[in-house]
C-alpha cells in the first residue's frame, strides 16, 4: 500500500521555548507548513532547522480560524495535521501514516486524536486533529476554533475514531497574554449575538478568571440556542461549579441535575453532586459515578 501523504499545518507566535519539541515530534511528515503570526523572538529561527516552508505575511486579526485556513491554504499533500507549539505527538509518526492510510481507504475525511493535559490529572479530550486536504473542509470560530465540511458534514460517518495520542503543555507565552482567548471571544460575540459555541468557550474563560457571575450569564446565553448534547451536558456542570462558588447551593445542585440528565454517563457531575450534599446522598452519589464510563463527555476529568 502507497503511504498517504501528509503535511503538518502551525500558526505560531513568539514559541521559542516550545516549538523544538513539537517539530520534533513529527519531523518526519512529507510537508510542514509555519504561519508565524508576528514572532519577535527566535521562534522563526528554530522552525528553519525543520522546514522551509514558513510564511510571515500573514497578519493577525484576533481571530484563529482565519489564521489556520491560510495556514492550510499552504499545504500541498493529501491529508492535514494540526498540531500546536506547545503541543507534542505522543505516538509515533508511523502510527499516524497507518491510521491515515486506514481512514483514507474507508473514505473518511476527519481523524480524531486523544489530546491530553501533560500535568497531574489533566483533562483529556477526544479532538479532531487530522483531516483530509480538501477546500470543502476549513476552519471555523475565532477561538477555540473547529472544522467544518460544507458537503458531507462532519459526523460518524466521515469520521475515523483512533487510538493516536497527543499531549499539550502550558506555554510561557499565554502567561503573556492570559486573557487573550477571553478578549477574542468577547468581541466575537459582541460582533455577532447570534454565535452559540463561542458563548459557550467564553463561559469557561470567565469560570476560569473566576469572574463566576459573568460565566454564569453565559452559559445561560449559550444554553437559549444550544443543540449539541455532549456540550450542553458540559454547560450544566460549568455552571453548577460556578453557582457553588457563588454560595447558590440549590441552584447549583439544580444545574449539576440537569448536566447528568443531559448524560446520565457523566462522572465527574455525578461527583460534583457528591461534593455538594452531605450522608447519605453523598455517598449514594459516589456509588453512582463508580459505574460511569463516561460516554459522550467531552472533557474527560476521571
Amino acid at each position: 500500500m502507497n503511504n498517504t501523504t501528509i503535511s503538518v499545518s502551525m500558526i505560531v507566535r513568539d514559541e521559542e521555548q516550545m516549538l523544538a519539541r513539537a517539530l520534533e515530534s513529527v519531523k518526519e511528515a512529507d510537508e510542514i507548513v509555519i504561519a508565524d503570526t508576528g514572532s519577535v523572538d527566535k521562534t522563526i529561527e528554530i522552525a528553519k532547522k525543520y522546514t522551509d516552508k514558513i510564511y510571515t505575511e500573514y497578519k493577525w486579526e484576533k481571530h484563529f480560524a482565519k489564521a489556520r485556513n491560510f495556514s492550510k491554504s499552504k499545504c500541498t499533500k493529501e491529508w492535514i495535521l494540526i498540531i500546536d507549539a506547545d503541543e507534542q505527538l505522543d505516538s509515533s509518526f508511523e502510527d499516524v501514516r497507518l491510521v491515515v492510510n486506514a481512514a483514507n481507504a474507508l473514505g473518511k475525511d476527519f481523524v480524531y486524536v486523544k489530546v491530553r493535559a501533560k500535568k497531574k490529572n489533566g483533562k483529556e479530550a477526544y479532538c479532531i486533529r487530522i483531516f483530509r486536504n480538501i477546500p470543502e473542509i476549513e476552519w471555523k470560530g475565532a477561538a477555540h476554533n473547529y472544522l467544518v465540511h460544507t458537503t458531507r458534514g462532519k459526523n460518524k460517518g466521515t469520521s475515523y475514531y483512533s487510538d493516536l495520542r497527543l499531549g499539550f503543555y502550558y506555554s510561557p507565552t499565554h502567561a503573556k497574554y492570559p486573557k487573550r482567548t477571553l478578549d477574542i471571544l468577547q468581541n466575537a460575540v459582541d460582533k455577532d449575538p447570534e454565535l452559540v459555541r463561542e458563548k459557550f468557550y467564553l463561559a469557561r474563560e470567565y469560570a476560569f478568571f473566576r469572574k463566576y457571575e459573568k460565566a454564569v450569564y453565559w452559559t445561560n446565553e449559550y444554553l437559549k440556542t444550544a443543540y449539541w448534547r455532549d456540550e450542553i451536558a458540559e454547560a450544566y456542570l460549568q455552571k453548577a461549579r460556578c453557582l457553588w462558588q457563588l454560595r447558590r447551593g440549590e441552584e447549583a445542585r439544580v444545574a449539576c441535575m440537569y448536566a447528568i440528565m443531559t448524560n446520565p454517563d457523566f462522572k465527574a457531575a455525578m461527583l460534583f453532586m457528591a461534593e455538594m450534599n452531605y450522608s447519605p446522598r453523598k455517598e449514594l452519589w459516589q456509588r453512582y459515578a463508580q459505574y460511569a464510563q463516561n460516554t459522550g463527555v467531552i472533557f474527560k476529568e476521571t
